[in-house]
């Protein structure tokens, strides 16, 4: 019962958060509760709590989603097609590390979506 209110406080931070947020810093945000989940479903492998796995997998499903959405796909630069791709391959692994139990595919993730991260933290402290 203690940790629901903790999580309705955290939706309530983020949700504040978000709505004063521009595209950048909203993207940043999917990342880091994209990276948040990814450490808690590698604890729910490691300890067999698949119910649980399964809800956290689903959310960075959706995670991903958001960020897949938030591509310019009106651009026509290669860039978004690598990074929907990127994403695409995510999602692909996450399904492996969910179907298998098996952590290495949750790494293989970690270190893509690490790496997009930092990229875009780059963007915003260029453009600052």
């Amino acid at each position: 019962m203690l940790g629901s209110g903790y999580d309705a406080y955290q939706n309530t931070a983020v949700e504040a958060k978000a709505a004063g947020a521009d595209i950048h810093t909203l993207v940043l945000m999917l990342f880091d509760g994209f990276l948040e989940e990814l450490d808690r479903v590698a604890g729910h492998i490691e300890a067999n709590r698949y119910d649980k796995k399964a809800v956290g997998v689903e959310k960075m499903m959706r995670i991903l989603g958001g960020l897949e959405a938030s591509l310019d796909q009106e651009s026509g630069e290669a860039v978004v097609e690598q990074m929907q791709q990127l994403y695409q391959h995510c999602g692909q692994a996450l399904l492996q590390a969910s179907l298998k139990n098996d952590i290495r595919y949750i790494e293989n993730v970690r270190m893509i979506m690490t790496n997009l991260q930092e990229g875009w933290q780059n963007l915003g402290s260029k453009a600052a």
